[in-house]
């Protein structure tokens, strides 16, 4: 190797070495000793050089799942973590002096931490974080703090529209003794993040907020709004379906007839049972004024369930009563008669024709045997009246008539009515919870 070149890479080597440093656990007790014993940094102590000055704090949070929203107790349950940051004038140091140490991990009970609790937790005030939890501490004095903590936060549930519903829900977090002018609460620059966020199966987050505001008394706070919407499927398959599908059966209790026996127990059933669903679903929400709008549609069925079960009893009444005893009024027998034209047009109309073909064929054998018969007083005597007859029979009408017409009109009613307010009150709450 020539000459030049030896003394070319001797610099180059001496170049790329001089910022090498062998960090040992001797250079961070050195480092230790000399902040926490030498300096005597004091944890009860808040980090300012200028206490007229307050200390910035700035919270972000990092959601990683919404546990469980509990609508009964008006609780939500979340898992996340928090990255708290802030200078501590007291941990600073010079890398140089400590072989290039930039950063130590200090546990988080070493160390001054704002008094930072959850300001509407659901159950008692405990201290964020745990003993295990390392802070990041960097040499110019900015402190890095995750506690990893499950919120059970009260939220105020509105259930006008119930499966369909949306809920918002904050989470604050507050200084819990110390004034803004000594602490002030900011929010982070990235606010709530979702980057580690669990989906939960029953609610889907819309949209998030963070924001920072004083309270009334004067203490700094920042809260986390969670706008989360409920799939509804679970419940639209569970509950709506089968609820639907008993409105439906309960109709048909028209088409079952008196004499069988079974149309009062049919209905009674189908009524016990829009009961037993009304008594589920009230379980399953909070005890409030306002109702929900499933709750809505549940007892807009039972007031069906109960004029089904009225009407009923009132056929049941009405189809052993006598014609002699209680003549039929005429706006009942115009019911029955209308109900024979739309329940039967079309075979009225062919009996009809039958009646006049055959008509004419009679009257002709009629005219032979008179023409035979020696007093011609009997002529078209023998002559039957078809359409006097036809009168007779459309006038025969019982009791049981009258109960079969009023099936007939009720079950179309019921199931209009039934179909128009399952359509009209589930499709309005969608809608109106899109708004």
């Amino acid at each position: 190797m020539a000459p030049w070149d030896l003394l070319a890479l001797t610099f180059i080597l001496m170049f790329h070495t001089q910022d090498v440093f062998c960090q040992t656990s001797d250079d961070v007790k050195s480092l230790l000793t000399q902040i926490l014993t030498t300096d005597s940094y004091n944890k009860f102590v808040r980090p300012s050089d200028n206490h007229s000055l307050p200390t910035n704090v700035y919270c972000s949070m990092f959601l990683v799942s919404i546990t469980d929203i509990d609508e009964v107790k008006e609780k939500m349950t979340t898992t996340a973590y928090l990255e708290l940051v802030w200078d501590d004038t007291y941990f600073v140091w010079t890398p140089g002096n400590y072989n290039g140490i930039n950063y130590v991990y200090i546990p988080q009970s070493e160390i001054w931490k704002p008094d930072i609790a959850l300001k509407n937790g659901f159950t008692k005030m405990k201290e964020l974080g745990d003993k295990f939890i390392l802070a990041y501490v960097y040499f110019d004095g900015e402190v890095y703090w995750y506690p990893y903590e499950v919120f059970e936060t009260k939220c105020s549930i509105d259930i006008s529209y119930f499966p369909f519903d949306e809920q918002i829900c904050d989470i604050k977090l507050g200084v819990w003794s110390s004034t803004h002018h000594e602490i002030s609460v900011q929010m982070g620059e990235r606010g709530m993040i979702l980057d580690e966020y669990q989906e939960n199966g029953e609610w889907h987050i819309v949209k998030t907020q963070a924001e920072t505001f004083l309270n009334d008394v004067g203490e700094s706070q920042v809260v986390f709004k969670i706008h989360v919407k409920r799939k509804p499927e679970y419940h639209l398959y569970n509950m709506v379906l089968p609820v639907i599908l008993l409105s439906l059966l309960a109709v048909f209790t028209f088409v079952i007839p008196v004499d069988s026996g079974e149309k009062m127990g049919f209905c009674m059933t189908m009524f016990l049972a829009f009961a037993v669903f009304l008594t589920i679903v009230g379980a399953q929400l909070p005890a409030s004024s306002t109702q929900s709008l499933l709750s809505k549609y549940l007892i807009f069925l039972v007031v069906i369930g109960t004029l089904i079960i009225m009407f009923t009893a009132i056929e049941l009444r009405i189809n052993y009563r006598n014609t002699e005893s209680f003549p039929i009024p005429t706006w009942l027998k115009l019911l029955v008669k209308t109900s024979r034209i739309i329940h039967c047009r079309q075979p009225c109309s062919i009996s009809r024709n039958k009646k006049s073909t055959i008509a004419p064929s009679s009257i002709q054998v009629t005219k032979v045997s008179t023409l035979d018969s020696e007093d011609p007083e009997q002529l078209g005597k023998d002559i039957p009246d078809q359409s006097h007859s036809y009168e007779d029979s459309s006038d025969n009408i019982e009791w049981t008539d009258v109960v079969s017409a009023l099936d007939f009109y009720f079950f179309w009613l019921f199931l209009i009515t039934d179909i128009l307010g399952t359509i009209i009150m589930l499709a309005s709450g969608y809608a109106l919870s899109k708004k």
